[in-house]
């Protein structure tokens, strides 16, 4: 894309005028198109009710969330279920496998990646086994993971790109990897699905959550779940409601059938608005380009780890734009880097402290006046706290 067309898709995001926002793997922000439609949506069912929104529409709700996303994932939507948090979906399919033996995980992944596992595991004796790197980030690497898969693992449960400093995992390589030892690859990519390119087509990864709220620039209260063909046909799903049912508004409590594809995964009345918004904010995104954003944000964040190295920062995300994304992860040696991120905030510029570090992440809206901004405020703040 041409720099004109990227300020032309500023506009979409006018809260760049109010702050220099460099948090897009928090919350990035929703733009204006999208938050018109989904504004329009609730509101019709708010004045209306049924009368705008009926059986039919209630079904269809979140069929473009479902097709737009098998289009960003390049797989068929049969594949794909609409869910409200990425973590309803590890849980779904957590305890659709129900694994006995071991599970591998993360010590640095977020939170959610390892909860539904530990969860079932108290339930079939499966032991959690961490690979703990939490202290050496710079080590992780997909070669890291696929070193402690054995024929005992059932399943890898890994972040594509980890939340603390951007860096990307070889999803191919490593579900390549789990099935020579017999294990399954269980694949969050909240942080990576909207600006990293993702082909399940070409992929032997047996499922995938991604969220809306962030690389996405949708809504809370929408996500995905995708489930392979041969996984999908192996486990079923762990909560049920009568939207999971075929043909749901027959409302016949004596059925039990599941709807097609992953809808059966759909259960219960959700935040319409919010899956219809998740839609819109794909089909955003599709417009632009994947490999575009992609390219976009690794200009501007290689420009921000220029600038940070220059300060005398540590730069913790990889150097290579294949391994990582927007994101990057910094510590500035002798200071305490979670004050820096606060004090930065402080003064507009919208960044997470995390890891005793200042963790920013740059998007397609952002551009080098951003990053330029940005370290004017820092450099104010590192001099002042040395003089502290």
């Amino acid at each position: 894309m041409h720099i004109k067309d990227w300020q032309q898709i500023r506009k979409d995001f006018p809260a760049v005028n109010d702050y220099t926002y460099l948090d897009s793997a928090s919350i990035s922000l929703m733009p204006l198109p999208v938050q018109k439609k989904m504004a329009d949506f609730s509101n019709r069912i708010n004045y209306a009710g049924t009368v705008s929104f009926d059986e039919q529409s209630e079904i269809d709700a979140v069929t473009g969330a479902r097709n737009n996303l098998a289009a960003l994932l390049h797989c068929s939507p049969e594949n794909i279920a609409v869910l409200s948090c990425s973590s309803e979906g590890l849980n779904q399919v957590a305890w659709g496998i129900q694994p006995r033996r071991k599970i591998l995980l993360l010590d640095i992944d977020f939170p959610s990646d390892a909860l539904p596992w530990a969860r079932i595991a108290r339930q079939t004796g499966a032991k959690l086994e961490f690979i703990h790197i939490k202290d050496h980030l710079s080590q992780l690497n997909t070669e890291t993971i696929i070193n402690r898969i054995t024929s005992q693992t059932d399943v890898v449960c890994i972040s594509q790109a980890q939340y603390s400093n951007g860096l990307v995992i070889d999803i191919n390589q490593l579900a390549q990897a789990c099935h020579e030892k017999g294990a399954l690859c269980i694949i969050d990519s909240v942080q990576a699905a909207g600006i990293v390119p993702i082909d399940l087509s070409k992929s032997p990864v047996d499922a995938l959550v991604v969220g809306g709220y962030k690389w996405l620039c949708g809504p809370f209260g929408a996500a995905g779940l995708y489930i392979a063909d041969h996984l999908k046909e192996r486990i079923e799903p762990a909560f049920v409601g009568w939207r999971s049912m075929k043909n749901p508004y027959h409302l016949d409590a004596t059925r039990y059938e599941f709807n097609d594809g992953l809808r059966g995964y759909e259960f219960g009345t959700m935040n319409y608005a919010a899956g219809y918004a998740f839609g819109e904010a794909i089909a955003y995104i599709l417009n632009i380009g994947i490999e575009a954003i992609c390219q976009r944000a690794h200009q501007v964040s290689g420009y921000l780890m220029q600038r940070l190295t220059d300060l005398g920062a540590e730069v913790l995300t990889p150097q290579e734009d294949h391994r990582r994304t927007g994101t990057v992860f910094c510590r500035f040696p002798g200071l305490d880097g979670e004050s820096v991120a606060v004090e930065l905030n402080n003064r507009g510029v919208i960044v997470s402290p995390r890891f005793n570090g200042c963790r920013f992440a740059c998007h397609f809206f952002n551009n080098e006046e951003d990053i330029d901004k940005a370290m004017e405020v820092l450099v104010d703040i590192l001099q002042n706290q040395r003089h502290i």
